[in-house]
């Protein structure tokens, strides 16, 4: 195993000036492994694919992909893998091979925008064979290290302006740029209780990362008939536009924000919400279309930024907190989904029912049983039945939750509230869509009910309605 030397003045991100730090700058190295043994001991993100007509059910690896788990004492382990490296290439050393195979994605031209991307094939078998192979491995190093001494408790010392090593005292950087906000005093000035002022922090939300200049009004109420003064010099800066994209982004990120209140969403959707909406803007900025209507464009970025932080919400529940139509929002997302993946390189997994069963039985109130029973009824229904199939994923899920609390809470639910019922309002499937998707669910139920939930007897006696 060959690794390349690490250097702690390295650690400079591009997009940062001379002389300043970032504590999470990082930096990749390439490792080069060679594999004896006939299990290596290492896992990685893999997925159990529904069949289609061209290909039959099958195992494959997502990408990109990550190791997601190193055996102890395995073969990977004394060479140095761990967790979260990304395999990029591999080749077979029996029969040896000359070059190595690049872990890409396949070309699926079916897939839809957004969705998952799988790494070809023949990559796949050939790790899935294990044993002689060498293989090539990056890994992100995100803590600054010293060069003397190897320690990661590097600390900025703000007076002294120093990055220096917390162990050995070695300074590693001076004269740093601080990102603070900068104190002042006008202590000549007039009619000042504070004397002090200071700019605001760097706000990487706004254009110019906020670092911009406003003109305030100043005198009295005739002072803006003046030709130069204060109030005159701030209108005219209004007029002229100078701070209309911040408006913009301002207006954007507080209804943005409203929406994650409204949906009951946490800090780090917000802000993903927000970065993708400036992404948005500047791109709008530049001339390219991507839709008028600002509500659409804002329920879209918390749409995704949803998927992106793994906790994907339904068209339905989006349109419960704005009041554009389905129509416009379903073509502003697929014109946002396609510029933020363009823009940005984001992968935009695609949502499965399973994602949203936990979140609707919570709000029932069901056991971990029933909701480990529903997820894998759900899962089940798409891989080995039609009766899915060009189902709302809302409704699916529905009519799995459904299904589990008939086998094992009857027709009622903590709440009071008829099984059929409260399902739909968690949901937001109708009932009647509900009950017509399990009847098909039924009809295949012995295939679709896991053995440790239910017997035999009870699976084949659940009511058809």
């Amino acid at each position: 195993m060959s690794t390349s030397a690490i250097n702690a003045r390295d650690f400079r991100p591009k997009d940062k000036a001379v002389g300043s730090w970032d504590p999470n700058s990082s930096r990749w190295d390439e490792i080069v492994v060679s594999f004896v043994q006939p299990s290596w001991g290492i896992t990685a993100n893999m997925e159990h694919t529904a069949a289609t007509k061209e290909h039959p059910q099958r195992t494959r690896f997502t990408y990109p992909l990550n190791i997601t788990g190193v055996k102890y004492q395995s073969e990977a382990e004394l060479k140095g893998l761990r967790i979260n490296d990304v395999l990029v290439a591999v080749k077979s050393d029996n029969p040896p091979t000359a070059d190595f195979i690049e872990v890409v994605p396949e070309e699926d031209y079916d897939r839809l925008p957004g969705g998952k991307q799988y790494v070809a094939d023949d990559v796949r078998d050939l790790l899935m064979r294990g044993g002689a192979c060498t293989v090539k491995v990056k890994r992100e190093w995100k803590n600054q290290r010293c060069e003397e001494c190897g320690s990661d408790r590097i600390i900025e010392q703000t007076q002294m302006g120093d990055l220096t090593c917390e162990d050995c005292g070695t300074v590693h950087r001076s004269r740093l740029i601080s990102m603070a906000s900068e104190w002042r005093t006008f202590a000549d000035d007039d009619n000042k209780s504070d004397p002090n002022r200071t700019g605001g922090p760097e706000n990487p939300l706004l254009s110019g990362d906020g670092m911009q200049t406003m003109i305030q009004t100043g005198g009295g109420r005739m002072a803006s008939d003046v030709l130069g003064t204060g109030a005159n010099l701030s209108k005219s800066q209004y007029r002229s536009g100078g701070q209309t994209n911040d408006r913009a982004l301002q207006e954007g990120y507080a209804q943005i924000q409203a929406m994650c209140d409204r949906l009951n969403l946490n800090l780090a959707i917000s802000m993903e919400a927000k970065e993708l909406f400036k992404v948005v803007e500047d791109q709008k900025q530049a001339g390219r279309k991507v839709g008028k209507d600002l509500e659409a464009i804002v329920a879209s970025t918390v749409f995704i930024g949803c998927r992106i932080k793994n906790v994907p919400r339904t068209i339905k529940e989006i349109l419960t907190v704005v009041k554009c139509t389905k129509h416009d929002l379903g073509k502003t997302l697929k014109a946002v989904t396609q510029l933020v993946q363009e823009v940005t390189g984001k992968v935009i997994s695609s949502s499965k029912p399973s994602d949203v069963i936990e979140r609707f039985c919570s709000h029932i109130k069901t056991s971990h049983d029933v909701t480990k029973a529903a997820t894998e009824i759900t899962d089940r229904a798409f891989e080995i039945t039609s009766v899915a199939q060009g189902r709302v994923h809302a409704s699916v899920a529905g009519a799995a939750i459904y299904m589990a609390c008939l086998l094992r809470e009857g027709q009622g639910t903590s709440s009071g509230l008829p099984l059929c019922k409260a399902v739909s309002e968690a949901s937001g499937a109708a009932e009647a869509t509900i009950r017509d998707v399990y009847k098909g669910l039924h009809a295949e139920r012995h295939k679709l009910v896991p053995e440790w939930f239910a017997t035999k007897e009870q699976i084949q006696s659940m009511s058809e309605h």
